[in-house]
């Protein structure tokens, strides 16, 4: 009896161990300014959520290197300041993921007056979007900079000085790993409030080759199209594309865009009321006009000689 007693309480010490586990493993911060978010992302262990708890208001760049983790926003903001910003050498966006292994994932959050880029994904790291809403970035809204970045829910406003720039497909002169290229996913929506460079090619000498691709379930969908980008929606319809890749030699992987076929016309019941009057119709009213009075006069001329004879 007491080997069973010990047994179940065994279990249930087990059980509740291993409940408990990945409350520690993905543990959730929550912070509610920039000291303490930046103290969170430096001691983050893998798979950590850090939630902001208030609008946080960056005096310098973010960068997150080597690292798994997530940042909720919670609806909140992450936006530049006005006075005191101070950039990190070239880097003046306001949260820069970069290096192989390392993943961001960016959610519930507004990003807002970035000097450059709201977010880049930076040589081999990997940054993904989820109801993030990006607004008034001086350079652009996301940099796709030989990282990949994955789009689940992404909201546009005006981004770029002069012109609107939403994503912007790159590899900088900077990127130091080798073999990387930009990689953009979609794996939901993408919408903005502008059309032109939605996506937009930054074509140089250090860019050979990128890539765009679809995850089985996305609700909007990027292809190829001759030297362009393009989103369509669920119905195949373009909702964005790109500028041209005016490059030779730079290849870009990814599926062909296939048009809808055009919706054929549908065919309408004939009703001889509809239909005009022609010479032809006129020509045979003629024709039996005149049948009918050779007819009659054929009748009277043989009445004539009957009479006669």
């Amino acid at each position: 009896m007491r080997n069973i007693k010990k047994i179940v309480l065994l279990v249930i010490a087990l059980f509740f161990t291993f409940a408990l586990v990945p409350n520690f493993v993905h543990a959730d911060t929550s912070v509610g300014n920039e000291a303490t978010l930046r103290s969170a992302i430096d001691n983050a262990t893998s798979g950590e959520v850090i939630t902001l708890s208030t609008n946080i208001v960056l005096t310098s760049p973010i960068e997150i290197v080597n690292k798994n983790i997530t940042i909720n926003g919670n609806g909140f903001t992450i936006t530049r300041a006005a006075e005191g910003w101070s950039a990190d050498g070239q880097n003046a966006t306001l949260i820069t993921a970069g290096k192989t292994g390392t993943r961001l994932n960016l959610m519930n959050v507004k990003l807002i007056a970035a000097e450059k880029y709201g977010v880049q994904s930076y040589s081999g790291a990997y940054v993904s979007l989820d109801n993030v809403t990006i607004s008034d970035c001086g350079y652009g809204g996301v940099l796709v900079n030989a990282g990949t970045v994955e789009v689940k829910n992404l909201i546009l406003n005006r981004n770029g000085n002069p012109n609107n720039n939403g994503i912007e497909i790159a590899k900088g002169t900077g990127v130091y790993e080798e073999g990387v290229m930009p990689k953009l996913i979609m794996n939901g929506s993408i919408s903005s409030t502008e059309t032109e460079n939605v996506i937009y090619l930054a074509i140089n000498d250090n860019l050979a080759e990128f890539s765009v691709s679809n995850t089985p379930t996305s609700q909007d969908k990027i292809y190829v199209s001759d030297k362009r980008v393009i989103v369509a929606d669920a119905n195949n319809n373009i909702k964005f594309q790109s500028n041209e890749n005016s490059k030779a030699g730079v290849e870009i992987e990814g599926d062909t865009y296939v048009p809808n076929e055009p919706t054929p016309e549908p065919e309408q019941a004939s009703n001889s009321n509809d239909v005009p009057k022609t010479g032809d119709n006129d020509k045979l009213g003629l024709s039996i006009l005149m049948f009918v009075v050779s007819g009659l006069a054929i009748v009277v001329l043989n009445k004539k000689w009957v009479l006669e004879k």
